[in-house]
């Protein structure tokens, strides 16, 4: 890859990584503030939002999935910490090449499946609330799976240079 490419897409990866963060930022507002509000309705005026649980049910969702890739991008996703028992060097090395393959192998299976869930779900046609089809609310899914899966790919790459470097990440 040339070095303006490869800058065009570090660049890009930054730009997606801050509207990532945001827009986690915003959904956690939207997600108290509307929380509150049913409390709100329910408590002193005796009704709700018909679709309020819905919504905020998918919302969590969201969070949930926006937030397993900001800890993929941060290499803070959930692992197995072997590295604390295993001293520096070369078989650290490889340990730590076998979790990215693995992470990245399952984050693509689960991709596919979710893809998978999703175009059943948009042949099905049910709609959530509001009159929006489920599928759109369950896209999160497998966008959020190619995004991990891109981004364990890239740190297998980097572990791998640094590998044939010699040099143990």
């Amino acid at each position: 890859m040339s070095p303006p490419t490869a800058e065009v897409i570090r660049r890009a990866a930054a730009v997606y990584s801050e509207v990532e963060r945001w827009t986690v930022v915003l959904l956690m507002v939207v997600l108290v503030l509307f929380a509150l509000y049913q409390i709100v309705l329910r408590n002193f005026f005796f009704t709700g939002v018909i679709w309020g649980d819905n919504f905020l049910r998918h919302l969590v969702l969201w969070i949930g999935f926006l937030g397993a890739c900001r800890a993929t991008a941060e290499g803070k996703h959930i692992q197995i910490e072997l590295h604390a028992l295993i001293p520096e060097g070369y078989f650290r090395s490889v340990l730590s090449l076998v979790r990215i393959i693995f992470l990245t192998a399952v984050c693509a299976a689960l991709f596919y499946a979710s893809w998978s869930f999703v175009t059943n779900e948009r042949t099905a046609g049910d709609l959530a609330f509001l009159r929006i089809p489920y599928w759109w609310l369950e896209t999160i899914f497998p966008v959020s799976f190619l995004v991990m899966t891109l981004r364990s790919l890239s740190q297998l790459r980097q572990n791998l240079r640094a590998f044939g470097r010699g040099a143990h990440p």
